[in-house]
């Protein structure tokens, strides 16, 4: 019977959610030829119609999780009890969580995409989505307490679809019947995994891609400027996170490697294997190299109006968030985790995190009381800051006062500072040496990137710059310069956020 549910709740969310962003988007279309009113109207009966479809398709989730035969097994194996106040947990606040992320979505759709509104409107939809991003996010939370007792650890990591139907399974356990045991070894029975590491991935990269394509019509008027270059540095980022990621494990193992025993095995992404660190620095590379083309060699007139500093300046930084969403991935595999530390310690996370800490890949950490140091979940937390503290601390924060590019560097000194300080915390064989020495080099870097582009501003505005007569000026940006009561404004907001990292960061150091 759970199976049933489970396929119905599936196709319901699949239908629901198609439909949901074709309906957006032929609002989007029509956004110019109809009534505001009216369309608003029209739009809030049929998207809450679609919105109801994928709540109700997250309650027949939690449904076929309480009726499916190893819920049921691991809660008669444990002595637990399914008892009413944890239901109620699951799904009152699952519906208050499904009701927040679809006003969040339908919010921000009205705010950047049909911006024809009136401004009042804007400010509502504005509203709603501060709002209901925060809220959802604390729904969620509470929810996963009332699952997170029930749920087998270690977490699912990947989807499996084939003969066996679509399962979310944990490929390092090799449950049966998705995984047979033939020669030795382990292999899928007749069908495909899709790794969440690889969501995570591409829900990152699509989600900074989205985000830079709207800051690049915010400030020149036009969708798509970013797409040739997305769809080069993408892949190209996860060449180079092979690569890095084969580089560290030939470097630290020599000859026992199996790249270097088995060569054809690099080009295996899907046996996993990816370094965060090498797809964002050849990811940059070929980005720069793909709009620097479009700008000098093709001289196209979309690219030679832009001010390619300015752009670096929301484009780089934005790279934190794909990967704090790539960290996920991280998570759910049970892996680039640090040293064990007191289960207790971790009581400010939630419980179901909590649990999968305590697992290295499919294995058990041998004292129950203990967990491993959360370091994927550490560093999710330091590159969302690291967004905010660059880009709207530094970038729009300073205003006039920001030289235009640097933000390149201060990714890299943010980042570069991250890994120095966490690789060393990892657990042993996730630790490589040559990430620590390459992490000095970026921050070694970046400081000379920032000083650079701070030379280059100061000489600029002497007159000093031997180029000065050829450097484009970006009227749009320049006209949206602070005013010194919004720099002030802004720099406190800044030092607030230090000052909380600051503490979050001795705490850490009294946990471990």
């Amino acid at each position: 019977m759970s199976d049933v549910i489970f396929y119905i709740a599936m196709a319901l969310f699949v239908l629901s959610a198609i439909g949901y962003g074709v309906y957006l988007s032929m609002t989007i279309k029509d956004k110019l030829r109809l009534d505001i009113k009216v369309l608003l109207k029209k739009n809030t009966l049929v998207l809450q119609g679609f919105s109801v479809g994928i709540v109700l398709s997250l309650i027949l989730f939690t449904v076929a999780f309480y009726q499916d035969s190893t819920t049921i097994n691991y809660i008669n194996e444990n002595n637990l009890v399914l008892d009413a106040g944890h239901q109620f947990l699951s799904y009152f606040f699952l519906i208050l969580f499904g009701v927040c992320a679809m006003s969040f979505l339908t919010a921000f759709f009205y705010y950047f995409f049909l911006n024809n509104f009136d401004e009042k409107y804007r400010k509502i939809f504005k509203i709603i989505m501060y709002s209901a991003f925060p809220l959802a996010i604390a729904f969620f939370l509470i929810m996963s307490e009332g699952n997170a007792p029930y749920l087998t650890y270690p977490l699912c990591n990947s989807v499996y679809i084939g003969v066996h139907g679509i399962k979310f399974i944990n490929s390092y356990t090799h449950p049966e019947p998705y995984y047979v045991f033939n020669n030795g070894s382990y292999s899928l029975d007749g069908g495909i995994s899709i790794a969440f590491y690889a969501i995570f991935i591409l829900s990152g990269a699509l989600i900074v891609f989205a985000l830079c394509d709207h800051l690049i019509y915010k400030y020149y008027g036009k969708h798509g400027l970013a797409t040739t270059c997305f769809l080069i540095a993408f892949p190209m980022g996860l060449i180079g996170a092979r690569l890095w990621y084969v580089v560290l494990d030939i470097s630290k193992l020599g000859n026992s490697s199996h790249f270097i025993q088995n060569p054809i095995s690099i080009l295996y992404f899907n046996e996993g294997g990816l370094g965060i660190m090498g797809g964002a620095i050849l990811g940059i590379i070929s980005g720069v190299g793909v709009m620097l083309y479009f700008k000098y060699l093709k001289k196209n007139p979309d690219y030679t109006k832009m001010s390619y500093l300015r752009l670096a300046d929301f484009i780089v930084p934005a790279i934190l968030i794909a990967q704090a969403i790539g960290r996920f991935g991280n998570f759910f595999n049970a892996e680039v985790h640090g040293n064990a530390i007191p289960l207790s310690s971790l009581s400010w996370m939630p419980t179901f995190m909590r649990l999968n800490y305590q697992f290295n890949y499919a294995t058990a950490i041998s004292d129950p009381n203990m967990a491993y140091l959360p370091l994927s979940t550490i560093e999710t937390i330091t590159n969302l800051l690291g967004y905010c503290i660059i880009y709207f601390g530094i970038v729009k924060g300073l205003g006039k006062y920001h030289a235009a590019g640097s933000a390149v560097g201060w990714y890299l000194v943010w980042y570069g500072a991250t890994r120095a300080f966490l690789e060393p915390l990892r657990y042993g064989e996730f630790e490589y040496e040559a990430s620590v020495q390459t992490s000095y080099v970026m921050i070694g870097g970046g400081l000379a990137i920032v000083a650079f582009f701070i030379a280059f501003k100061i000489l600029q505005e002497k007159k000093l710059w031997i180029f000065k007569n050829s450097t484009f000026k970006d009227e749009i940006l320049v006209n949206e310069e602070k005013t010194n009561k919004e720099l002030i404004r802004n720099a406190s907001i800044l030092g607030s956020v230090l000052l909380i990292l600051i503490i979050l960061i001795t705490v850490f150091f009294n946990i471990w």
